[in-house]
C-alpha cells in the first residue's frame, strides 16, 4: 500500500511539472520536495522544454540512507494536499490562458489602431505639405497683386498730375483765346458796320447812277458830233494822243481778285484739314471705347480670381498663416474697391470729355456750315464785283468822255475788294483760333 501511494504522488508531481512551468510546490516534510524543486528549476532554465521520462520521487530518508517508513495517514493527507494544489494550479493556469488570449486580442487591436494612426499621420502630413505649398503660392500671388496695385497707383498719380498740368495749360490758353475772341468780335462788329454802310451806299447809288448815265449819254452824243466835225477838219493832221487807259488799275484789281481766290482756296484747305482732324478724333474715341471694354473685362476676370482665392482661403484650415493671408486679402479688397472708385471717376471724366467733344464737334460743324455759307456769299460778291468791273471797263472803253464815272467805279471796286480781302483774313484768323481752342481742349489728340 505504501508503494502505491508513493507512485501516485510521483505521478501527480510529474503531471504538475508538465502542466505548470517552475511552479511546483510541495509542503515541507514530504519526500518529493527536493526532486520537485530540481524539476522546476530545470523547466525554468530549459525555457519550456519538457523531459520525456518522469522524475523519480524519493524522500530525504533515502537521500540520507535512513529508509524510515511514513505513516499511511500522512501519505493520504499529502496526496490530498497535492491534489488540491494541482486543482488550484489548473484553475490558475486556465485563468492565465484566458488572460493571455484577452491580452493577445487587445494587442492585435492596438497594433491595428497604431497602423491606422500611422496611415492617418502620413495622410495628414501630405495634406499639411500640400496646404503649405498652396499657401506659399497664394502668398506669391498676393505679392504680385500688391505690386500691380502699386503700379496702378503710380500710373494713376502720373495720369492725374499730367491731367492737372494740361488743365492748367488749357485754362491759360482759354483765357488767352477768350481775349483774342473778344478782340476778334470787336473787329467783326466793325466789319459788319462797314459792310452795312457799303450795302446802304449800294442801295442809294442807282438813282445817282441813272442821272449820271443820262448826262453821260448826252455828253457822249455831243462829243460824237464834235468829233465827227473835227475828223472832217483834221484828216490831214496827225492823230491826237489818246488818253492813257486805266490798265494799271485793272491789273491791280486782278491782283486783288487773285488774292481773294487764294484766300478762298486756303479756307477750303483748312476746312478739309479740320474734317480730317475730326475723323481722326472719332477714330481715337473708338479706340478708347475698345480699350475701356478690354479694361472692364480684365477687371471682371481679376474680381472673379479674387473671389475664387477668397473661397479657397475660407476652406483652408485656420492657422496664423491663414489669418495673415486673410488680412492681406482684405487689404487687397479695399485697394480693389479704391481702384474701382477711381475707375468709375475716370469713366465719368471720360464721358464728360466725350460730351465736350460732341459739343465741340457740333459747334465745329455749325461753324463749318457758317463759314461755307460765308465763303459762298463772298464768292458771289467777288463774281458780282468781277461783272461790275468788266462792265465798267467796257463802258469806259466805249465812252470817250473824260467824266469821272470810270474813276468812281474803280474806286468802288477797290474799296469793296479790300473789304472782302480783310473779311477773308479775319475769317481765316477766326478759324485758326477755333482750331487752337479745340487743340487746347484735347491736347492728346493733336495732329499735324
Amino acid at each position: 500500500g505504501g508503494q502505491v501511494v508513493v507512485r501516485v504522488a510521483a505521478y501527480v508531481s510529474a503531471r504538475a511539472q508538465l502542466s505548470v512551468p517552475a511552479r511546483g510546490r510541495v509542503e515541507p516534510g514530504t519526500r518529493a520536495h527536493g526532486d520537485w524543486g530540481r524539476a522546476g528549476r530545470k523547466r525554468s532554465e530549459g525555457a519550456g522544454e519538457v523531459e520525456d521520462e518522469p522524475p523519480q520521487v524519493t524522500t530525504k530518508e533515502h537521500d540520507f540512507g535512513l529508509g524510515a517508513p511514513v505513516s499511511e495517514a500522512e501519505k493520504y493527507q499529502n496526496t490530498l494536499q497535492l491534489e488540491q494544489e494541482v486543482r488550484n494550479q489548473d484553475r490558475f493556469i486556465s485563468t492565465l490562458k484566458l488572460q493571455i488570449e484577452d491580452l493577445k486580442q487587445t494587442n492585435h487591436g492596438l497594433e491595428e489602431y497604431v497602423r491606422k494612426l500611422l496611415d492617418s499621420k502620413e495622410v495628414v502630413s501630405s495634406q499639411v505639405d500640400d496646404l503649405t505649398s498652396h499657401n506659399e503660392h497664394l502668398c506669391k500671388e498676393l505679392i504680385k497683386i500688391d505690386q500691380l496695385a502699386e503700379q496702378l497707383e503710380e500710373e494713376k498719380n502720373f495720369v492725374v498730375d499730367t491731367a492737372n498740368k494740361e488743365l492748367e495749360e488749357a485754362k491759360i490758353e482759354l483765357i488767352c483765346q477768350q481775349n483774342n475772341i473778344i478782340v476778334l468780335e470787336d473787329t467783326v462788329k466793325r466789319l459788319r458796320s462797314i459792310i452795312l454802310e457799303t450795302e446802304k451806299a449800294q442801295n442809294k447809288s442807282p438813282s445817282r447812277l441813272d442821272s449820271f448815265v443820262k448826262t453821260l449819254e448826252a455828253d457822249r452824243d455831243y462829243y460824237k458830233s464834235e468829233a465827227q466835225n473835227l475828223r472832217k477838219m483834221m484828216r490831214s493832221r496827225s492823230k491826237s494822243p489818246r488818253r492813257p487807259s486805266p490798265t494799271s488799275r485793272g491789273t491791280n484789281c486782278d491782283v486783288e481778285l487773285l488774292k481773294t481766290t487764294r484766300d478762298r482756296e486756303e479756307l477750303k484747305c483748312m476746312l478739309e484739314k479740320y474734317e480730317r482732324h475730326l475723323a481722326e478724333i472719332q477714330g481715337n474715341v473708338k479706340v478708347l471705347t475698345s480699350e475701356r471694354d478690354k479694361t472692364f473685362l480684365l477687371y471682371e476676370q481679376a474680381q472673379e480670381e479674387i473671389a475664387r482665392l477668397r473661397r479657397e482661403m475660407m476652406k483652408s484650415c485656420k492657422s496664423p498663416k491663414s489669418t495673415t493671408a486673410h488680412a492681406i486679402l482684405r487689404r487687397v479688397e479695399t485697394e480693389r474697391d479704391v481702384a474701382f472708385t477711381d475707375l468709375r471717376r475716370m469713366t465719368t471724366e471720360r464721358d464728360s470729355l466725350r460730351e465736350r467733344l460732341k459739343i465741340a464737334q457740333e459747334t465745329a460743324f455749325s461753324e463749318k456750315a457758317h463759314l461755307e455759307q460765308r465763303i459762298e456769299e463772298l464768292e458771289c460778291t467777288v463774281h458780282n464785283v468781277k461783272k461790275n468791273h468788266v462792265c465798267a471797263v467796257g463802258y469806259k472803253l466805249s465812252m470817250a468822255s473824260p467824266f469821272p464815272l470810270s474813276l468812281w467805279s474803280e474806286k468802288k471796286f477797290f474799296y469793296f475788294s479790300k473789304i472782302v480781302f480783310i473779311s477773308l483774313k479775319y475769317l481765316k484768323l477766326y478759324i485758326s483760333c477755333e482750331l487752337l481752342l479745340f487743340h487746347c481742349l484735347f491736347p492728346s489728340k493733336r495732329c499735324e
